[in-house]
């Protein structure tokens, strides 16, 4: 027996034109086994088989399977279960054309759809409460957990949460909610809510609208989208890191060393301590994806000076000596993004590293070659930043140690020339 596949044409809310059109496949010697995007036919229908579209009742003894009464009762009138078509309605079938009607009135039939109506009506009401909370929740972000900061700015990192908003997942997920699920959503509550209103009030259903191209189309794009949205959704959860992020020595962009800025011989802690060199999430590298900034990434290093049995301590305070090991770090952030944006995003990254328990002061320098130079500096060393810009490139340095970023200007500059 050969399988037959077809894409629908209706909307699976458009109970009159679904039951027509299967009733129409029928005739043409096919019997539906599975509906959803696409039906699946078997080649034993039999022409003027009637077919009946049964909501789940509000009952609780009655799950995703018709219960043995009304198989029962249905069976006594000539109708026959066929499956189950999503969460909606149990599928009836009869070839005897004397078989009554599964509802005796428009009203009955209209009580039936009670829990459909009502599944449909919190679920739009569910989504907008869960947009809402998605609004609170970025809100949150910017203006909550400032406790602890002595110089708050909520409005400080929105370009970089415009940066983060333009990540071509995201853009794609959004403009899939907005341009596909939506509109289709929209259509299918207005076709159930006319349908079953009408019913309530005693009236006939309204008439199909027809078979629909456009609902083909959906229909085809669901089960194209589908998979890709499912490795999507698989990269983000399990591969993204792993594809975006490595070790800085296998890093290929231009980025500045440690080994640059420091004078005092250094080597990262595992070589130095457990004569490990594998990857440490201390020295990585990781890149970003946005739609305003192409080229972005984060370089995070930190190093130890070559002086085995101290005890490691980013605060030392003499990198030659004394209890602890000297311990200086580097964090760089880059982006390639509009001229336009270049000076927002590197203040907002510059508070995205600020130490939220020290006060910084910031000052602009001018140096050659360059658009701007902002240094920032606590009332305690040895934190300090500096951002320097040029057209739409961008560099952001936080680093902790003995050196003075001011004093090397000249190879910062160097990422943005």
């Amino acid at each position: 027996m050969s399988t037959i596949r077809k894409i629908i044409p209706f909307s699976l809310y458009d109970i009159p034109g679904l039951e027509q059109w299967l009733e129409e496949q029928a005739g043409q010697g096919l019997f539906p086994v599975k509906l959803g995007s696409w039906a699946a036919f078997e080649d034993r229908g039999i022409p003027g088989t009637r077919f009946r579209l049964d909501p789940f009742a509000n009952r609780s003894g009655e799950g995703l399977e018709p219960t043995e009464e009304k198989l029962e009762l249905y069976r006594a009138a000539g109708w026959e279960y066929a499956f189950r078509v999503g969460r909606a309605y149990f599928l009836f079938y009869t070839t005897d054309p004397e078989a009554p009607e599964l509802f005796s009135d428009y009203q009955s039939q209209g009580m039936s759809l009670d829990r459909l109506a009502k599944s449909l009506r919190f679920y739009r009401r569910s989504r907008l409460v869960l947009w809402g909370l998605l609004g609170v929740l970025t809100l949150a972000c910017l203006f909550l957990g400032r406790q602890y900061d002595v110089q708050p700015d909520g409005l400080a990192r929105l370009p970089l949460v415009l940066l983060h908003l333009s990540d071509p997942i995201f853009l794609l997920f959004l403009a899939s909610l907005l341009f596909y699920s939506l509109p289709i959503s929209r259509r299918d509550r207005r076709t159930l809510s006319a349908t079953y209103n009408a019913l309530r009030e005693g009236l006939p259903p309204p008439p199909s609208p027809g078979p629909s191209r456009r609902i083909v189309r959906e229909n085809i794009a669901a089960l194209v989208l589908a998979p890709i949205f499912l490795v999507l959704a698989l990269y983000i959860q399990v591969g993204n890191g792993r594809l975006t992020m490595g070790p800085v020595e296998e890093f290929t962009s231009p980025y500045v060393s440690l080994y640059q800025l420091e004078q005092v011989p250094l080597g990262p802690y595992e070589t130095i301590y457990r004569n490990n060199s594998g990857l440490s999430s201390e020295n990585v590298a990781r890149r970003q994806f946005s739609l305003l900034a192409p080229v972005w990434y984060e370089v995070s290093q930190d190093l130890d000076a070559l002086q085995p049995g101290r005890k490691p301590s980013t605060f030392s305070p003499d990198p030659h000596g004394g209890e602890y090991t000297y311990s200086p770090s580097l964090d760089m952030t880059y982006f390639h993004t509009l001229p336009s944006l270049a000076k927002p995003v590197a203040r907002a990254q510059m508070d995205s590293y600020r130490l939220v328990n020290l006060r910084w002061s910031y000052e602009e320098e001018e140096w050659p070659d360059t658009d701007f130079v902002i240094l920032a500096t606590p009332e305690d060393r040895p934190w300090q930043m500096a951002a320097v810009g040029r057209g739409g490139r961008v560099a952001v340095f936080r680093y902790a140690g003995q050196e003075k970023l001011a004093d090397h200007l000249d190879l910062l500059a160097e990422m943005v020339s």
